[in-house]
């Protein structure tokens, strides 16, 4: 029964990736929301990321990148670029995580995201060269009950400000 409902989800999860890459090519963009914690603090979960499709020679090193693989979507900033123009391999890595993941190859990059939305702002991703976010991401590195300090923060502060900015219904 458990490995029945494994492969189901594993199935789903493949789906899913298969429908990402699918909507980039017919559409060239596809938005949805993060999850993980792996790329604080440029990206926070529950921000909508606005992915768009990408050619293999336009990714370049800082550029944050979505990549299908093993049925799952995720979101990791370039840190290196590998091989040649015809077998172009890009290694990438969460910000906050403390080792990068295994080469992408250009059958997995599914698109580069471009923008984030959050709270209602939509926010250009850009190289990160902040200083202060550079420190937090190597504090975070370190620290898993620092991260979910800094979330638990960032939600307080939010709820007070979805709390600040309710809207007025006119009643007729």
């Amino acid at each position: 029964m458990k490995q029945a409902a494994n492969t189901l989800a594993e199935s789903a999860a493949t789906i899913k990736c298969d429908l990402a890459r699918e909507v980039l090519r017919s559409f060239g963009t596809l938005r949805f929301p993060a999850s993980g914690r792996s790329m604080l603090p440029a990206l926070w979960p529950e921000d909508t990321l606005v992915v768009e499709s990408v050619v293999a020679n336009k990714v370049h090193i800082g550029d944050v990148v979505v990549v299908g693989r093993r049925g799952s979507l995720c979101a990791h900033r370039v840190i290196r670029v590998e091989g040649d123009v015809e077998n172009p391999r890009w290694i990438t890595q969460g910000d906050a995580l403390p080792a990068p993941d295994l080469p992408v190859f250009e059958n997995e990059l599914l698109g580069r995201v471009a923008y984030v939305i959050r709270a209602g702002k939509l926010i250009p991703v850009l190289e990160d060269s902040s200083v202060v976010k550079r420190v937090t991401a190597r504090i975070l590195r370190r620290s898993v009950p620092a991260a979910r300090a800094l979330i638990f923060m960032h939600r307080l502060i939010h709820a007070r400000e979805k709390l600040g900015s309710r809207e007025v219904q006119c009643q007729s």
